[in-house]
């Protein structure tokens, strides 16, 4: 379609569609910092980070530039956990009937010979991993006046993801929050209160929120390695899938979304959202919302932003609708590069501008997905050394 990444958001700001507040992230798990895919908001961006990894949240803090970030060393839980899922059954795999597969893959393979733990050497200077004693839930971190403006929610704890949304009932219950995404485990215990994709896919749907997307990554077995997806010993080009990144939206869009749950849709989040789809990719979902919710915006204005989505050119949206009802298969995927109105209204020069940026941004998300799931694998790695000193310990006496 020629789409411009990004234009729809840069003109809302721009024009300040959706007034002066800012848009409030919370990313449970930053290590490495917030994602460079919120940059776009610019200084109407509010962040908190949090992470138990005291050095990496320092470094964080000291490099950071601007002002409506900030950094925590944290753990994010959930009080009632225990109560909810007790810990002597959650350790109790045979009890719990926990399928967890992650011990036989080729990645653990690697774990359990790995000398030392890069966090050790990159994030403390060598010296020994620091994690805060510091336990909060979101609830009790965000003032209850403030609940209802936090507008996006990023979870990332390498299995503790449920307790984060469980110590944030209060938050999505406010009727603010317009979307997260979630690290979703596929296999575990089988309870109601295990950290599973399932349970987690319960819990927020009876908040109003709807599976926009999933990427899932697979584990090959140590018994016959598979190729690394990537220059790092994490998931890999075949095997079973493990785990999933989970996107999570209130559809808007859907015209009887406020019959079936109580929330308040204003011009203020439907605008928010309508970024947010554009963010993620999703400018199919952003002009359904704008065609559905967008009666606040005057004719012009909501023509422009819908032609944003296409290629930008100025009747572009209108002709990329005309073109399907039209002819349907020119949407096949033989015939698109051959459509002048699927093909976008770019130069030559514009449209290898536009691939550049592409190009650009996708390296900077996957050099970034890198450096967290390297700090995904340091983690697991001191918890192997963790497991083993125990059972030397026990052993010796």
């Amino acid at each position: 379609m020629g789409q411009r990444r990004g234009a729809l958001t840069s003109r809302v700001l721009e024009r300040r569609l959706w007034g002066d507040s800012p848009l409030f992230l919370l990313d449970v798990g930053c290590s490495g910092g917030i994602e460079s895919r919120w940059r776009p908001f610019g200084d109407r961006l509010r962040a908190v980070g949090f992470d138990p990894l005291i050095a990496e949240v320092d470094r964080l803090n000291a490099a950071n530039t601007h002002p409506g970030i900030q950094y925590e060393a944290a753990f994010v839980t959930s009080r009632e956990y225990d109560q909810l899922f007790p810990p002597e059954l959650r350790n109790d795999s045979v009890a719990s009937r926990n399928n967890q597969p992650f011990e036989r893959s080729s990645a653990a393979a690697v774990l359990h010979r790995m000398p030392v733990s890069y966090i050790q050497q990159v994030f403390n200077a060598g010296a020994p991993v620091a994690l805060t004693d510091r336990t909060i839930t979101l609830d009790e971190y965000i003032p209850v006046n403030e609940h209802s403006r936090v507008d996006f929610v990023k979870i990332d704890t390498d299995g503790h993801d449920i307790e984060v949304i469980l110590g944030a009932h209060g938050i999505f219950s406010a009727s603010g929050v317009i979307g997260l995404t979630v690290e979703a485990q596929f296999h575990g215990a089988t309870h109601e209160y295990a950290n599973l994709f399932s349970n987690i896919d319960r819990i927020v749907r009876q908040h109003g929120f709807s599976l926009f997307d999933l990427q899932s990554h697979r584990y090959s077995r140590a018994a016959l390695p598979a190729p690394f997806v990537k220059d790092m010993t994490a998931q890999t080009i075949s095997g079973q899938m493990f785990w999933g990144e989970a996107l999570y939206f209130r559809d808007l869009g859907a015209k009887d979304y406020e019959l079936m749950w109580p929330y308040e849709i204003t011009a203020e989040r439907v605008m928010k959202l309508a970024c947010l789809f554009e963010l993620f990719e999703m400018p199919d979902c952003a002009a359904e919302l704008l065609l559905n919710r967008g009666d606040f915006i005057d004719a012009e204005t909501r023509e422009s932003l819908l032609d944003l989505l296409t290629s930008g050119a100025p009747g572009s949206y209108r002709a990329h609708i005309a073109a399907f009802e039209e002819d349907h298969t020119q949407f096949f995927q033989s015939r698109m590069t051959n459509s002048p109105v699927l093909s976008g209204e770019l130069s030559i020069e514009q449209q290898a501008q536009e691939r550049l940026a592409r190009l650009t941004h996708k390296n900077t998300r996957l050099r970034e997905k890198l450096q967290v799931q390297a700090n995904r694998l340091d983690w697991m790695a001191k918890r192997v050394e963790e497991l083993k000193a125990k059972r030397t310990r026990k052993t010796s006496g």
